[in-house]
C-alpha cells in the first residue's frame, strides 16, 4: 500500500525539480537580455532579474543605469535599450510565453537619479486601465517591428 504522504512528496520534488530546472533558463534570458541592453551606447549598467508573479505570471524586472541626464535624450537611450530586451525575449522564447512575458518593471534611471518607466515608451496597451504590471513583451511588438 502507498501512503498518501509519500505520494505527495514525490509530487512535490518532481514540481521543485521542473521548477528550478525552469528558473536555470529564465536566469539565462534575463542575463541575455542585461548583456543586450548593456551594449547599447548610453547604457552604464543594465540589472535584470527573472521574477514570478502572483498569479503564476513570468516577469523581467530590473534597472537600466543611463548616462544622461537629459529626459528625452534618457527616453531614446531607454526605447532603443528596451528594443533590446524585448527582440532577445521574443527570440529565445516560444510564444506565448514570450509575448507575455511582463517587462513594465524595467526602469530607466537617469544620471541625476529621475527614473523612466516603461509607460513613458508608449507600448500598445490593450487594457483600459494600463499599468505597469500588465505592460509585456508583446505590448511593444507592433512598435519595434516583431510579430
Amino acid at each position: 500500500m502507498v501512503s498518501r504522504r509519500g505520494v505527495l512528496g514525490g509530487v512535490a520534488a518532481l514540481a521543485a525539480m521542473a521548477l528550478s530546472g525552469c528558473g536555470g533558463e529564465r536566469r539565462k534570458l534575463a542575463e541575455a537580455a542585461q548583456a543586450a541592453a548593456a551594449e547599447i551606447d548610453g547604457v552604464s549598467g543594465a540589472e535584470l532579474e527573472p521574477e514570478d508573479g502572483a498569479n503564476f505570471e513570468r516577469a523581467l524586472r530590473g534597472t537600466l543605469t543611463l548616462e544622461t541626464e537629459d529626459h528625452a535624450a534618457g527616453l531614446a537611450v531607454f526605447d532603443e535599450a528596451m528594443r533590446a530586451i524585448v527582440t532577445v525575449v521574443h527570440d529565445e522564447l516560444g510564444e506565448p510565453e514570450a509575448e507575455s512575458l511582463r517587462v513594465g518593471w524595467i526602469t530607466a534611471v537617469l544620471a541625476n537619479g529621475g527614473e523612466i518607466t516603461a509607460m513613458e515608451l508608449e507600448p500598445d496597451m490593450q487594457a483600459a486601465n494600463p499599468r505597469l504590471d500588465r505592460i509585456t513583451a508583446g505590448s511593444f511588438y507592433a512598435k519595434y517591428g516583431l510579430s
